[in-house]
């Protein structure tokens, strides 16, 4: 199936009301949140990777 958002995927944060907007990671998994469906991220960074929650439809594929 192409274009599903699902654990391991390369994506980038797009969403225009995201504080993550432009923010780039590998998903760590997808749950269920309070507003719907929701990515947990993992961002590499210099130092150490950072993790954030993002609704799925802020998310596309890199």
């Amino acid at each position: 199936m192409a274009g599903v958002i699902a654990t391991g995927v390369y994506v980038r944060v797009t969403g225009m009301s995201s504080m993550e907007r432009g923010s780039e990671g590998i998903v760590k998994t997808v749950r269920q949140g309070w507003a719907g469906k929701e990515a947990v991220v993992v961002a590499p960074g210099p130092l150490r990777s950072r993790e954030f929650t993002v609704p799925l439809v802020d998310l596309s594929m890199k």
